[in-house]
């Protein structure tokens, strides 16, 4: 637990430099002051002054900063060094450039692990779904294998992607349930993928008829997964960013997806499940750290591009809604008085500190198992 801890430390701390330095280095090129660069929110234990910027890190490792002359107040407009005296434009740039260094942290490793897994990658999917960009095909794949059971002693194995049942090819899991159910006491011929070595093998067993309780015939737990392919010669030289897109879009068709059965079924449940905080992440890197190297590289870039989703939200103070005011200058001509926006954003911070705190109550119940 203690290396999943400093693991944890190591990528939110790097994935806010990252995102700090994309604000700070703009703003030096727009020609605008720095006044502190802060890693964490303060109290701070650590700073030092180089030139005309203060850097700090501060004891809250759940954010970053960077402070700019002239952010507040319509008294620095005059001033060419300040943020509020320069262009709507300048201003979008200095306010996005977080948010795309992010999203170019994620590009770049995706990219590199789809040319080390041969332009190709499996995701799992929750609900029926289509990726935009690349070729997709869809498989059962096992979870997990009960004692015992016919399917343990034939060698299936968790993690084996299931493609066919006596030369039959499934859609989804269901399907394949459905398969089994009618071939109970039948030998069956199931072709099958093995997760790491990728040997293709044939495997004889025969489903039961009368299976224990709370298991199913074959004595498998399943899941479904995507087959994302890239294959031309455009899509392999885009390949990171349209994995990324791809990502992105399922991230939040699926965001809409749980809003939607929540609303159905009346409960909170399903959209509750699917969003995590920072202690969700943290068991998610414990998981993770078991799964090998490339997982935990991977899971660096899922995170990097979550945070340029959430970022990109037009709920101050977030990037998305700071451009909100940014936005409403360039189209009125007028900037929002600072008072208003001040209130605005602190309202928000405040919104997004009772969300962390629930988020973060709803994470330790859900994964006390994998954190304890």
């Amino acid at each position: 637990m203690i290396l999943a801890i400093i693991i944890f430390i190591l990528i939110l701390g790097f994935l806010i430099f990252i995102h700090e330095f994309g604000h700070f280095i703009s703003a030096k090129k727009m020609g605008v002051r720095v006044e502190e660069f802060g890693i964490g929110f303060p109290p701070a234990i650590w700073k030092k002054k180089r030139g005309e910027t203060v850097y700090s890190i501060n004891i809250i490792p759940l954010g970053g900063f960077v402070k700019l002359y002239g952010e507040e107040g319509e008294e620095h407009l005059k001033d060419p060094r300040s943020f509020v005296s320069k262009s709507p434009f300048k201003k979008a740039i200095m306010i996005l450039s977080g948010t795309m260094m992010n999203f170019l942290l994620a590009l770049i490793i995706f990219y590199f692990l789809l040319i080390a897994g041969g332009f190709k990658s499996q995701l799992p999917l929750i609900f029926d779904y289509k990726f935009p960009f690349g070729t997709q095909q869809n498989f059962s794949v096992i979870l997990a294998v009960a004692k015992d059971s016919p399917a343990q002693k034939a060698g299936l194995e968790a993690e084996d992607i299931i493609l066919k049942g006596n030369g039959e090819e499934f859609k989804n899991s269901s399907q394949f349930i459905e398969f089994i159910n009618q071939n109970k006491g039948k030998e069956v011929i199931l072709t099958l993928r093995e997760a790491r070595t990728e040997k293709i093998e044939e495997i004889k067993v025969v489903p039961r008829v009368e299976p224990p309780k709370n298991e199913g015939a074959l004595g498998v737990a399943l899941g479904d997964v995507a087959e994302i392919r890239y294959e031309k010669p455009w899509e392999k030289i885009t390949s990171g960013f349209l994995h990324s897109f791809n990502l992105s879009h399922l991230t939040f068709v699926g965001l809409g997806y749980y809003i939607k059965t929540s609303f159905v079924q009346k409960d909170v449940e399903p959209l509750a499940t699917s969003v995590v905080g920072p202690v969700g992440i943290l068991a998610i890197t414990k998981i993770t750290l078991q799964q090998g190297f490339n997982q935990v590289i991977l899971f660096l870039a899922l995170i990097s591009l979550a945070l340029v989703l959430i970022n990109i939200l037009p709920i101050p103070p977030l990037d998305g809604g700071i451009l909100v005011f940014v936005i409403l200058e360039a189209i009125t001509g007028k900037k929002i008085p600072s008072k208003i926006e001040k209130r605005i954003q602190q309202t928000g911070f405040v919104f997004f500190i009772i969300l962390f705190i629930l988020i973060s109550f709803k994470d330790l119940l859900q994964f006390k198992d994998i954190l304890f």
